[in-house]
This record gives C-alpha cells, structure tokens and sequence, in this order.
C-alpha cells in the first residue's frame, strides 16, 4: 500500500508538472496505469508539437535568410543605379528683341521663340572618380524679325557636345579634365564657355577655400584656335564673404593675331594674351546676396583709340527659388559695363550680355509647380559703345537694346 501511495505521489508530481493541474491520488493500480497512458499520450502530443515548433523556426529561419539576401540584392541593385544618373531640364522661353545689333545678329536670334533641352548624365566610377556628358539641343522659331523674317526655324539636333572625367581623390585634390563648360569668375564674367582641358584645385583652408591651376583650349568654336593657363582661388573666407580669383595667360603675343571666329583669315587678338578677374559675393542683410565681378585684360588698342579692356558687373538677390519647393521665388537687380575688349569669352544667360554694352536688367523667378521654374526678366542697355559710325552703311552703329525674356524651366 505504502509502494502505491509513492507511486501516486510521483504520478501526481508529474502531472503538475505537464499540465500544471492538481490531481487526486490514484486509488488503484487501474487508475495508475490510466495516467500513465494519459502522460504518454500528453508525451507524443508535446513532442509532435515541438517537431512542429522546430519544423516552423527553420521555415523563419530560412525566410529571414531570403529576407537578407533580398536586402542585399536590392541594395546592390540601387547601388548599381546610383553609378547613373541622369538629370537637366527642358526649356520653352521666348525673347523681344528686335533691335539686337541693329540688324547684325542672325535673325533667329532676335525676336523668337526657343525651345531647349540640357541632358545632363553622371556615370559613377567608383568612390573617387565620376564620368559625365552633356547634351544640348536648341530650336528657334524667329518672329519679326529686323530684316522681316518670319516663322524661321533652325534646327539643332542633339548630341552630346561635352565629356569630361571629374576625381574628387581622398586627399581633397580635385581634378576635372576633357571637354566641358569653364567657367572663371562667379559670374563667368572673365570666361564662361566650352573648354577641352584640365583644372585642379586642393584645399588651403579647413572653411574650404581652394587655389588651382587650369589649362584650357578653346572647344567653343572649331576655329577659335588659342589657348589658355593660369592659377585660381575660391571659396569661403570667413563666414560670409566668397571670393572667386583668377588670372589667365593666351599662347598668343598681346598684339597677335588668330583665326577669326565666325569665318576665314585671321584678326587681331581682341583680349590681348593676359586677363584676370577679380570676384566676390557676400549676403548683405537676410535673404539678400550681393556679387560682384572686376575683370581686366591687356587689350593694346592703335594710336588715338580706347583700349577699353574692362568689364564691371553686378548683382544684387533678394531670396532664391527651389525647384523642388512650390511657391519658392527669387528677385534680382544686375548692372554690366562690358566693354568691347573686356572679357575673353564669356555669357552667362544665351546672349542676354553681349560685349561692348552696359546697362541694367531686373528680373524675377518663381516656382509655380514642383521643378516648374519661371523666369522673366528686362534690360535696357546701350550697346555697341565703341563702335565707328561715319554714315556709311556698312558700319555698325551704337543702339539702345531692350531685351524682354520670359520662360519656364521644367527640370528632372
């Protein structure tokens, strides 16, 4: 009796054990063998259980395994995106001005209207070095023109004008060598064009002021056949004040001659073989940025004549848009005095400074809808200053220009 009260005793802890519930000793053996079979079956039904268990944390583990291969895949995947991009606008605008160069300028380029696209496309190399090339493609629709051309449409096809190769290397060295558009000067105002060449530039301060060397040949015309070098400095200089130096020497003597641009036989250099450009911008007040360019060259003009080898630009902000803020806007009030031997080569806006000009523009843009930019603008300038005008025909004539252009600006 003693060996069956034990024996219940032991049964009794097990099933308090696997089922938590407490149970009256067994009177008899028969009651004995019935929890046995009864713990036996709860046994198997435990161990399927955990089969299953073990069965279903494989399933996991082996979907978590998929999961993380996925994320691999995709990351690799957008990785491999990345390395191309892809970006630029399409531009519809239209100019009034009719009274540009009196009748010298190519008619489509006067009154008309432009539709424009700059492709632009980034190719990843790797952490230091990127590839890139750019595409423009203009049509003009001319109207009104000065010598009474009308619907004129000249065509442009696209193809990708401009590839150059850009290393930002890990010691700060950054270098950009082939074909592309150079700027010298915040508001190209020395040189804004297209170039086949190199510059570098390194790091001298820790708020990011950097001095470089460049060497450009000239790219814009197939017979501009002259060539360029000199140092360069820009960027920050305390917290508020950016400064953009430069100074450019030609191959050519200061009074030589190269291939004139538009058609044969050679002209005397109209920039001399030196230039420099001396440029800065700071924010005067909130939300109000003040440019300022200063450039020189050593034009020598004949016995009796102006050398007139200077040009003095601009330009005052009030707010800047972004394209990808609705509502974002821009004001700007701009001043220029280029004078006929004061630059290069440069333009910063499609003609809207033409050389031998000084005059005032005063324009605005705003973001009506997301990457939809408007600009429009006015300038009144007097153009031609320097010209000879006896009363022949042939001479080109001092005239008052007044430029209007309004356009939009859809970027992606």
């Amino acid at each position: 009796m003693m060996n069956r009260k034990k024996t219940g005793a032991i049964l009794l802890g097990l099933t308090m054990g696997l089922t938590g519930t407490v149970c009256a000793a067994p009177a008899d053996e028969t009651d004995v063998t019935a929890r046995i079979a009864a713990l036996e079956a709860q046994q198997q039904q435990l161990a399927e259980q955990l089969k299953a268990l073990k069965q279903e944390n494989n399933k996991l583990k082996n979907a978590k395994t998929v999961a993380n291969k996925n994320k691999n895949d995709i990351q690799a995947l957008k990785a491999e995106q990345d390395r191309v991009k892809i970006y630029g606008f399409v531009r519809a605008s239209w100019d009034k001005d009719n009274a540009r160069n009196q009748g010298d300028a190519w008619a489509d380029e006067k009154d008309n209207s432009r539709y424009y696209l700059n492709l632009l496309g980034d190719l990843k190399i790797n952490d230091e070095w990127t590839g890139h090339f750019q595409s423009e493609t203009n049509q003009r629709f001319a109207h009104q023109t000065g010598n009474g051309t009308e619907g004129k449409l000249k065509r442009e096809h696209g193809q990708i004008q401009r590839i150059w190769l850009t290393g930002n290397l890990k010691n700060g060295l950054e270098i950009n060598a082939g074909r592309k558009w150079s700027p010298l000067g915040m508001q190209f105002s020395l040189l804004g064009c297209t170039t086949s060449g190199i510059d570098v530039s390194y790091p001298i301060t820790k708020q990011g002021l950097r001095a470089g060397a460049f060497y450009y040949a000239m790219a814009e015309y197939d017979n501009a056949d002259f060539s360029m070098w000199g140092p360069t400095i820009r960027g920050p200089i305390g917290h508020n004040f950016d400064i953009n130096l430069a100074y450019a020497k030609l191959n050519v003597g200061r009074t030589g001659e190269i291939n004139k641009f538009y058609e044969d036989g050679k002209q005397k250099t109209p920039f001399g073989n030196q230039g420099f450009v001396l440029s800065a911008a700071t924010n005067v007040a909130k939300n109000l940025r003040l440019t300022a360019d200063y450039v020189q060259t050593n034009y020598q003009a004949d016995p009796g004549e102006q050398d007139n080898n200077r040009a003095y630009l601009a330009r005052l902000d009030y707010k800047w848009t972004n394209p990808s803020v609705v509502g974002s806007f821009g004001a700007y009030l701009r001043y220029h005095d280029i004078q006929a031997h004061g630059n290069i080569w440069a333009d910063d806006a499609w003609g809207s400074l033409l050389k031998d000009s000084k005059g005032w523009t005063v324009g605005f843009k705003y973001v009506p809808w997301k990457n939809v930019e408007w600009e429009t603008f006015y300038q009144i300038a007097d153009c031609g200053m320097s010209q000879k005008a006896d009363g022949e025909w042939w001479e080109k004539k001092s005239f008052k220009r007044n430029l209007i252009r309004t356009q939009l600006d859809y970027h992606f």
